[in-house]
């Protein structure tokens, strides 16, 4: 397996791609189906990525099995903001591959920082993440919902203070 970096030519595919890593996050924290992502919306998303980063496709044997965007935030630090592997090539190795991948891409380039942003209920990112070396709690995100639905009732402990998760 290898990163290629994307092009415009590479919009179909990838797009389907963002499209479901989008959704699998709306399923994830039962958001209600208005607020889910569009193919036509998934699209325009992976064109401004290409302007504004890096978008990396993951291709095994001329088969692009996943994809991966990158976006610098100054001279040395680097936000990886989406990982995706398709269902059929998940649990193979692929992301703790694409994830060695551009460590050794970072490097190169100078950067001395990556940071990530997990969805606290995706368990298994959390845990290839961790896995990979990401062991610094950098920033916390807080989110206020103005639309009720959304509210969880979870509650987790960070840094002394009680707090729902999303």
């Amino acid at each position: 397996m290898h990163l290629e970096l994307c092009t415009i030519h590479d919009c179909n595919k990838v797009s389907a791609m963002i499209l479901e890593l989008l959704n699998h996050h709306r399923r994830l924290n039962n958001a209600p189906v208005e607020y889910w992502t569009t193919l036509s919306e998934s699209e325009e998303m992976f064109k401004m990525w290409i302007k504004v980063g890096m978008v990396y496709k993951l291709v095994e044997s001329s088969t692009t099995v996943g994809f991966l965007y990158v976006r610098l935030t100054g001279k040395f630090v680097a936000i990886l903001e989406d990982l995706y592997i398709e269902n059929a090539f998940r649990n193979l190795g692929y992301g703790k591959k694409a994830m060695t991948q551009l460590d050794e891409l970072m490097q190169n380039k100078g950067i001395t920082s990556l940071l990530v942003e997990v969805v606290p209920r995706n368990s298994k990112a959390m845990d290839l993440y961790i896995e990979m070396g990401f062991d610094h709690l950098n920033l916390i995100q807080l989110r206020k919902n103005y639309d009720q639905r959304l509210n969880k009732e979870e509650r987790v402990i960070v840094l002394d203070r009680e707090l729902k998760v999303y």
